[in-house]
């Protein structure tokens, strides 16, 4: 005779042998443990609708738990020599400096592209709107301001004194240069002084130059030139290119030269005068120089052989 009892867990009806009693099972339906008693406790059902009891399942000893993959021992990692590393090391190294050359490349195309778009582009024309005048108004044509007037050419008196002034000026060729000097520069730069030169090349116009030279034993360091021409008041000049300094056995020369095209109006000033007084100041002292008639004689001489030779003088 069957046993019938239920789980105290989940309340299944189960039944059991007598065999079994003592036994402990899962229960089928919850799988909780369920041991078997010693006497049936559920009543017995009525005959009509009998309730099949739920056969327990056998004994059998449980199995032990499943070990995590996350315990089981992993393969030992793959060990790579050192030229494995260096030389992937390698490679990358160059193909980062193959991007970074190539970026490099990329980036001065663009910008040289750039520089000249923008130095090709035409500069803004100023108009009546962006000066903030009606646009009514007439401006001055550029045509009625007066232009520069040009010395004359040279009547036949003065071309043949400017034959014979050319051959007593000093006359080098530079034939790396392709240029030709004409200096009334006697002392040969081992003197102060203050003088034109002319520099022809074989072709186009001569060009005409003005050199303020200071020779001596100390550095002055010359920073400006102040000019005193006849009574008039002392003026300023500053050197827009750079001041030459050289030295040379206890010598020291320090070289104003400079395109007299800069400084017409001065050296016409000058040129018209009698008398010219020079300072060179400079930060460790000065030096002061007078241009007497013969020296502004000698000036006005070399303007001369400069027109002979083509050159256009402003008459100021």
């Amino acid at each position: 005779m069957e046993l019938k009892f239920e789980c105290p867990t989940c309340g299944q009806h189960l039944s059991a042998t007598h065999a079994q009693i003592g036994g402990t099972a899962p229960c089928p339906n919850c799988n909780s443990a369920v041991t078997v008693p010693d006497a049936s406790t559920l009543p017995v059902p009525p005959p009509a609708s009998p309730l099949p009891p739920s056969p327990i399942p056998p004994l059998t000893t449980p199995s032990p738990p499943p070990v995590p993959s996350s315990a089981r021992p992993s393969p030992p990692a793959r060990r790579h020599s050192v030229f494995y590393y260096v030389f992937w090391g390698t490679i990358s190294l160059f193909a980062t400096l193959a991007v970074l050359f190539v970026g490099f490349v990329f980036l001065t195309g663009a910008s040289a592209a750039f520089l000249m778009k923008l130095s090709h582009h035409p500069a803004p024309t100023k108009t009546a709107a962006t000066q903030n005048l009606p646009a009514t108004q007439n401006l001055p044509a550029r045509q009625n301001l007066p232009a520069t007037q040009n010395l004359p050419a040279l009547n036949g008196t003065e071309t043949e004194q400017a034959q014979t002034l050319i051959t007593g000026l000093d006359s080098k060729t530079n034939d790396i240069r392709g240029v030709t000097c004409y200096s009334p520069d006697p002392a040969n730069n081992y003197k102060t002084a203050v003088f034109l030169y002319i520099e022809k090349k074989q072709t186009g116009q001569p060009s005409l130059r003005w050199q303020i030279r200071y020779y001596g034993r100390n550095w002055l360091f010359i920073r400006r030139y102040r000019l005193k021409i006849g009574k008039a008041k002392a003026v300023t000049v500053l050197a827009t290119e750079e001041i030459a300094r050289q030295n040379s056995g206890g010598s020291l020369w320090e070289t104003f030269d400079e395109p007299a095209s800069k400084h017409t109006h001065l050296l016409n000033q000058m040129l018209a005068g009698k008398t010219t007084h020079l300072r060179m100041e400079g930060s460790e002292g000065h030096e002061d120089i007078e241009l007497g008639p013969e020296q502004l004689q000698r000036m006005r001489d070399v303007l001369l052989v400069f027109r002979y030779l083509g050159g256009t003088w402003p008459a100021d």
